[in-house]
Formats: structure tokens, C-alpha cells, sequence
């Protein structure tokens, strides 16, 4: 029999949007996660079966012992975090004859594309746009440097990635970030200073030679050096950012769910960011706009193209919300009124945190969220 596996590092929103798709297709997934709380995909009602296990590399090892079972009926596994993605490359020998999972046809390939430089070099080789950058051993300073500038992890799977970004105005910033930093090697990228993000969720089936992207995501406000957390929902209708978008895929050989994201600076350029080669928070936002690329993902796979019948129009005015910490990020910091914010909640059609038909989740994050601020 078939399954459906959702292999997580940490219990999150990313990888409950796949619960819940599947959940809501009348697919119940086996979901393998680490204990660490809160607990919110674990405790979704569409669950059938839940391994604790405490790294994504005993994940896998659980996965391979007990359900390695069919090769003319492969099992699924799906996952929302980078740490798991690149367990799931490391092991591609072993898992590729009795699993279909996000890969790019031979171990270790999505792990070299998800370092920063690697995939910064193949986006100016496909025309995208990036800003000027640096790829430096901790405590050098090029000399052609423009300030502003940030520095950024050359992989996001590493332990410390969020701990390394800082921005700099001159030598002295940069001197002082490396001080603060435990990493041998940096990205040092000219700082673009930006009027919005912008995101393409999507996936592609045979190595990226057949693409299809569900949603453009851009921000409904805008915080300077902050991820938005309250979006707006368009379908994307760039033919050139699609085609660029295919190539790219297809020389990494990607098969699986994905994201670019982009900065729009100043000069109104779109900058590339980079690509995430997993579910995404946006993963669930594609269900409730009528285009579930988990689902769709997962039959294209078994049926090797992608149906016309996927695309839909989504209405005028879609928004998507991150509520529980947007709220943080906007009310808490006085930045609009409860009662705005509460409008605002309420027109959103997608809600990240508390889904459709599934609502524990969300009252086990809000509970450990109350509980973890008062200790």
C-alpha cells in the first residue's frame, strides 16, 4: 500500500500546510518528527500514524526499516524544512527504489544547490538579476566593497544561519559582525534596500524539464530588514521569469516542491534571494487558492506530466496571513490597532496557523505560545 510520509525536523506550519492538503484530499499521512514542541503537526486530525524520533536522520532510518516495503508501489515523502531535505539527499541510493521524494537525481545535488553561492552563480547564468557579492573567509575585507552591505550563511541547513546576518555601514559594522560569528566561510551581498519581497511557489516533475507555479506571493506591508507576514495572492502570469525559472530547474536536475524568492529594490529590479527546495509556509496557501501543489506534486509524479486542469484563476484581493506572529510583529508593536488587525484576520482567506477543518493545532501553538511567554 502506498503512504504518505512527512518527515519534519521540527513539529511546524510548514510541514501541517502538507498534513492538512492531504488531510483534505482524504490522504492520511505517517508523519516522523522530533519531539521538540510546540506540538502542531503531530496533533492534526487527519494523522494516521506518528514516529517520534530525535534527528531527520533517524527519521530516515525509521522510514527505510518499516516502510521500504514496495517497489511498483512507492510511498511518498514530503517535507517542509532544509535539514530534512538534505538527510533525504544524502540517503537518495537507498531510498530512491521504494520512495518518491524531492530530489534531483543523484545523492548529494539538491544539497550542493542549496548552498548560497552555488545557486547564486546557476540564477546570473539563467539572466536573473542578484545583487553584487562576496564569498569571504570569516575576517576579510575586499577591497571593492560598496556598503551597505549583509551577510548572510552560505547554507541555510547549517546550525547558526539566522545568527550570522548582519548589516553593515562600513569596515568597522563588518569587523564587529565577524566577532559575533562562529562560520569559517560568508556571503558578504550588497544590501538592497526593498519596496518588496516576492515569491513563486511551484514544483516541477522529470528533473525540471516540467514545471508549474501556482502562486505569486508579494508583501501587504512592508517592514525594512522583517519578513511580511501578511501576503497578497496572485496568479503568475510571467513568461519569462517561468522560462528562467525552468532552465534553472532542469540543469539542477530538481524534482519536487519549490520557492524563489526575490527582493523588488528601489530601482524597482528584481533581485534573486534564493530558491528553497521544499514545502514552503506558502505550501498552504497554494491548497486554499484551489492549486494544492502537494497533492498535484504527488500525481504528477505517478502520472509523469502536469494536467491543464491544475490551473485556476484566483480571485481579486486574496490575502494570506501568518496570524500568530503577524500579530506580534503589527499589533504588539503598535504598528495598526487590534480592531484593524482583527478586519484584516477576517478578510484573509488562507490562515497558516489555523488552517480549515483543523483546528488542535492551532490551540496547541496558541497554548505554548501563552505558556512559553509567561516562564
Amino acid at each position: 500500500m502506498r503512504e504518505y510520509i512527512v518527515l519534519t525536523k521540527k513539529d511546524h506550519y510548514n510541514d501541517l500546510g502538507i498534513v492538512r492538503t492531504l488531510g483534505e484530499e482524504g490522504i492520511r499521512p505517517i508523519v516522523v518528527t522530533t519531539k521538540a514542541p510546540p506540538k502542531m503537526t503531530s496533533i492534526s486530525k487527519y494523522v494516521k500514524k506518528v514516529h517520534f524520533v530525535d534527528s531527520p536522520e533517524d527519521g530516515v532510518a525509521l522510514i527505510i526499516s518499516k516502510y521500504a516495503v514496495s517497489k511498483e508501489e512507492k510511498s511518498f515523502i514530503l517535507t517542509g524544512d532544509d535539514v530534512s531535505i538534505c538527510t533525504l539527499d544524502e540517503h537518495y541510493d537507498e531510498l530512491k527504489d521504494y520512495f518518491i521524494f524531492f530530489n534531483a537525481g543523484t545523492a548529494g545535488r539538491v544539497k550542493k544547490y542549496m548552498e548560497k553561492d552555488a545557486i547564486c552563480e546557476l540564477a546570473v547564468k539563467y539572466g536573473f538579476d542578484l545583487p553584487k557579492t562576496w564569498k569571504v573567509k570569516k575576517g576579510e575585507v575586499p577591497s571593492d566593497l560598496e556598503y551597505p552591505i549583509i551577510t548572510k550563511a552560505i547554507n541555510s541547513h547549517g546550525a547558526e544561519w539566522k545568527n550570522i546576518v548582519f548589516i553593515c555601514n562600513n569596515e568597522q559594522d563588518l569587523k564587529n559582525a565577524y566577532e559575533k560569528m562562529h562560520c569559517d566561510t560568508l556571503l558578504l551581498q550588497k544590501y538592497i534596500e526593498k519596496i518588496d519581497e516576492i515569491g513563486y511557489q511551484g514544483f516541477s516533475i522529470n528533473h525540471g524539464k516540467d514545471i508549474f507555479i501556482s502562486i505569486e506571493v508579494t508583501n501587504a506591508y512592508v517592514i525594512p530588514d522583517k519578513y511580511s507576514l501578511y501576503w497578497n495572492i496572485k496568479n503568475c502570469d510571467d513568461q519569462v521569469f517561468i522560462e528562467k525559472a525552468k532552465a534553472l530547474l532542469t540543469e539542477v536536475g530538481f524534482e519536487g516542491i519549490f520557492e524563489f524568492e526575490f527582493l523588488i529594490g528601489k530601482d524597482g529590479r528584481k533581485y534573486f534571494l534564493e530558491v528553497n527546495f521544499r514545502n514552503t509556509v506558502c505550501g498552504w496557501i497554494t491548497t486554499v487558492a484551489n492549486m494544492p501543489i502537494v497533492t498535484q506534486w504527488c500525481d504528477s509524479m505517478l502520472s509523469g506530466t502536469i494536467s491543464p486542469s491544475y490551473y485556476h484563476k484566483i480571485p481579486e484581493g486574496f490575502k494570506a496571513i501568518a496570524e500568530c506572529y503577524d500579530y506580534d510583529v503589527r499589533v504588539k508593536s503598535g504598528m495598526i490597532s487590534k480592531k484593524e488587525w482583527r478586519r484584516q484576520y477576517k478578510a484573509a482567506k488562507a490562515k497558516t496557523y489555523r488552517g480549515r477543518k483543523d483546528f488542535i493545532p492551532f490551540l496547541s501553538f496558541m497554548w505554548y505560545k501563552l505558556t512559553k511567554m509567561h516562564h
